[in-house]
């Protein structure tokens, strides 16, 4: 039995950096859960959908990362395909290209049914928000990131444009976690300071809340507690795949020890891994994370 199921899309996706050649990634939730799993010494079941489009070379990585794959599907003709394209100051702009077929309960595998948690990761309209009333009736611990449900498109451009998700209150309560970064959680709520969009999101009774904050870190709130996470100094490579690293290594960590700060800074540590490397391949390990955060903070101690 796998601790943690990851449901979403998973994406091949164009990477445009200033001044560096155009870049070809498998990416995803899936994919980048798998990867910091797979660097923890740990291993997470997939539930994802491509089409027959989508690249050989491709496949070959998702196997590479030790997954259980029972819940991976290739159907339909296309797969969900975005250009990511940053500026000088790591700002991202994003286009869907292609979308996957949409992925429902019956899509995940009755053997997946005994994992203590599931992370729901759609990246574009992939999922229905019903869904989440539906693992909620299957798993102990059901963790959402949001991103999905503010995104929309710009019909004329293919730019991924945020939107109110408009009756969140109705299921952020049925949450165990909802990860969000900031600009999401100001687009979810309808509100353009991020105080108001917290207060919001606190009020509806999710039980825990990690807003990530890119270069500033991230904030967990918790039983109306505050746990404010540094990040962890490091060259910026390539962002793409930090929040989806984070909430991996935070809940594997969090479903072990009920520690959010501890959890938060392994979380931390990972991400700063993740952006000094392009791609979806870990370049580090749990040892590895482990020294730079006695490094960073020398009163930190494995637990």
């Amino acid at each position: 039995m796998t601790n943690l199921i990851v449901l979403g899309s998973i994406t091949e996706d164009l990477i445009r950096i200033p001044n560096e050649n155009d870049k070809h990634f498998i990416g995803g939730v899936p994919v980048y859960a798998a990867s910091t799993a797979k660097a923890l010494g740990e291993s997470i079941g997939v539930v994802s959908k491509v089409g027959t489009d989508f690249h050989l070379k491709n496949l070959k990585v998702i196997n590479s990362l030790d997954a259980d794959l029972n819940g991976f599907k290739i159907i339909g003709s296309t797969s969900m395909k975005f250009e990511n394209k940053y500026d000088s100051k790591g700002k991202r702009t994003q286009r869907v290209l292609s979308v996957s077929d949409k992925i429902s309960f019956r899509d995940i595998p009755e053997i997946y049914y005994d994992s203590p948690c599931i992370h729901l990761g759609p990246v574009f309209n992939e999922i229905d928000p019903d869904l989440i009333n539906e693992v909620r009736e299957t798993f102990d611990f059901v963790s959402l990131d949001g991103q999905g449900f503010t995104r929309s498109l710009d019909e004329k451009t293919r730019k991924v444009i945020l939107e109110p998700w408009l009756n969140y209150e109705e299921y952020l309560p049925k949450l165990d976690v909802l990860k969000v970064d900031d600009a999401e959680l100001k687009g979810i709520t309808a509100t353009s300071k991020l105080t108001d969009a917290i207060k919001l999101a606190l009020k509806t009774g999710v039980k825990l809340l990690v807003v990530t904050q890119a270069h500033k870190g991230a904030i967990i709130y918790h039983e109306k507690k505050r746990y404010d996470i540094p990040a962890i100094p490091t060259n910026v490579i390539d962002e793409t795949g930090a929040g989806d690293t984070f909430i991996t290594a935070f809940l594997l960590e969090y479903l072990k020890t009920k520690d959010c700060y501890y959890s938060g800074l392994i979380a931390a540590a990972a991400a700063s891994y993740k952006i000094s490397n392009s791609g979806p391949i870990p370049n580090y390990t749990r040892e590895d994370i482990l020294n730079k955060l006695k490094a960073f903070l020398p009163d930190f101690e494995e637990k």
